[in-house]
């Protein structure tokens, strides 16, 4: 019977830990390991992980020596599986209770990657659940289309998908541990390029349940200074398309375009920024950027309070 490895990396995750591994251990398939790699956290999460660890002959705690951050963490979780498949679960987070089942007969139905939909949980501005859905319902989709991928946030996401154990062992697909963006993209375009596949198979499912904690979001951090590092994920992305799709560059542009307007957008209303600052760092990222454009933005700013 195949064996599915969970990897959950955990820092400072007392009040979600219990809610997130309680959905792990209460799933549909049962033939699974759960490993909690605990990254030097300096709340109670470690206690936590050894207590399950205590209580369930499927789960491993593992305490790392040092804080190495999220992807040596992972790197750690995948020495220590002993699964045919892998996944990641984030400690804040939590899925349903057919998740792996489902994840599991789609990869052997269509021999490749499953990626399943999710719901967005915003706890920090108590918005309602937001469910995020594949567009085309259930399909295989080429690699060729990673840009349409990418912007319905079935590509950048690590933990909507179950990756084979072997293509991973057998060409050393880690995380790399040198980047402060990206890198959950950066390990599934290599574990595509290794396992040589043309196509994914998304469906709609909403199967991972995706929680908002505080407010550092993704975007906040890419327009405090980690743009380029966004250009980098659009490269990768471009490189995984454009085997299979002869329109990548013109696809690749526009997101580029797309990227540098919402850099521009949230730059212009980050207060940690003077406006001098906020000019600079726009020059830097988009050399054509006028004085004039730069007002134009700030009058579209106040325009949107009023």
């Amino acid at each position: 019977m195949d064996k599915i490895s969970i990897v959950v990396a955990v820092y400072n995750a007392e009040k979600t830990l219990k809610k997130c591994v309680d959905s792990l251990i209460g799933q549909t398939l049962k033939n699974t390991e759960i490993i909690l790699v605990n990254d030097c956290s300096k709340d109670n999460s470690s206690s936590i992980c050894k207590q399950y660890e205590s209580e369930y002959s499927n789960v491993i705690a593992i305490d790392n020596p040092y804080n190495v951050g999220v992807s040596a963490t992972r790197n750690n979780g995948i020495e220590k599986a002993k699964g045919d498949y892998i996944c990641f679960v984030d400690s804040d987070d939590y899925v349903e209770s057919d998740y792996l089942e489902q994840l599991l007969n789609n990869f052997k139905k269509y021999n490749t990657v499953p990626i399943c939909g999710f719901i967005y949980h915003d706890e920090v501005n108590h918005c309602k659940p937001v469910k995020y859905s594949w567009s085309g319902g259930e399909e295989k989709v080429s690699l060729g289309d990673a840009f349409k991928l990418n912007a319905e946030l079935y590509l950048t996401a690590l933990w909507n998908k179950l990756f084979d154990m072997q293509i991973i062992e057998k060409f050393n697909v880690r995380f790399d541990e040198n980047l402060s963006m990206g890198e959950d993209l950066r390990f599934s375009v290599e574990y595509f390029e290794k396992s040589d596949t043309e196509f994914v198979y998304a469906f709609s499912a909403h199967l991972y349940h995706y929680t908002k904690l505080s407010e550092n979001t993704l975007m906040s951090d890419f327009a405090r200074g980690n743009a380029e590092d966004g250009i980098k994920s659009l490269k990768m992305i471009y490189d995984l398309a454009v085997k299979y799709n002869s329109d990548a560059d013109l696809e690749y542009n526009k997101a580029v375009k797309n990227l540098k307007d919402n850099y521009i957008y949230f730059l212009v209303r980050d207060k940690k920024y003077s406006w001098k600052q906020q000019f600079t760092k726009i020059k830097v990222f988009k050399s054509d950027y006028s004085m004039s454009n730069f007002i134009l933005d700030k009058f579209k700013m106040v325009k949107e309070k009023l």
